[in-house]
């Protein structure tokens, strides 16, 4: 729990979440096919699991901009800094699940599962929150084996960046950028895998997830290497 006062929080999610929409404004979105969760949503049948979106943890300002307002719900770190990043989130119209593969990971996986039973759609950073960089956790494959929910990649790319120094070279777009989206193809892992089952299929979600981001980039004129994304 944050020891920090309790009116820092909404304070802190107003002004972030005002920011980002202000930025995103400034930004020429290319998202190909525009809405893709929505129009997913309303072709699944009922009783259908929803969907695991993962985003590699240096875009997850690209994403929460871009996919504002569409109700999927996103795991949050339990870290001291994850009241912020919640309280943000929701005032962008997203859900929230607490925990992350290092601090609540049963708690995280329940919710998970739970959350795409219910037939609701999930986002997360399989290399998140702490790396390795670019490298899929077991949990996604988890969630998604216990399910069968489909894991969708989610690439974002812009033509002009700063990148930070931090473990997953945080991508800042430049105001008035051009920004790509795209959706990968569903990768569908099957059920009961054991431990080698289960690292086959998180090095496929990582293949998926490049193909996609190379796609993106090729949209906003730029190259995809993995030593570089």
């Amino acid at each position: 729990m944050s020891n920090r006062p309790a009116w820092t929080f909404p304070v802190a999610a107003f002004l972030g979440s005002t920011l980002l929409r202000v930025w995103r404004f400034t930004w020429r979105i290319d998202e190909r096919p525009r809405r893709f969760v929505l129009d997913r949503r309303a072709a699944a049948a009922p009783g259908t699991p929803g969907a695991i979106y993962t985003i590699w943890h240096s875009r997850i300002l690209l994403g929460s901009a871009t996919q504002a307002g569409l109700g999927v719900s996103v795991l949050i770190s339990m870290h001291g800094d994850g009241e912020y990043i919640a309280r943000t989130v929701e005032r962008l119209g997203f859900g929230t699940i607490r925990g992350s593969s290092t601090r609540g990971g049963s708690r995280a996986l329940l919710g998970l599962v739970e959350t795409l039973r219910a037939g609701r759609d999930v986002a997360l950073t399989p290399d998140g929150p702490k790396g390795p960089r670019l490298k899929a956790h077991p949990g996604c494959v988890g969630a998604a084996s216990a399910t069968g929910a489909p894991i969708i990649p989610v690439a974002l790319e812009c033509r002009t960046s700063k990148r930070l120094r931090s473990w997953d070279r945080f991508l800042l777009p430049a105001p008035f950028t051009k920004v790509a989206v795209r959706f990968g193809t569903p990768v569908l892992v099957p059920p009961d895998l054991d431990a080698a089952g289960v690292a086959l299929w998180q090095t496929r979600v990582e293949e998926a997830m490049h193909a996609a981001h190379r796609e993106a980039a090729a949209a906003v004129g730029r190259s995809y290497e993995v030593d570089e994304a």
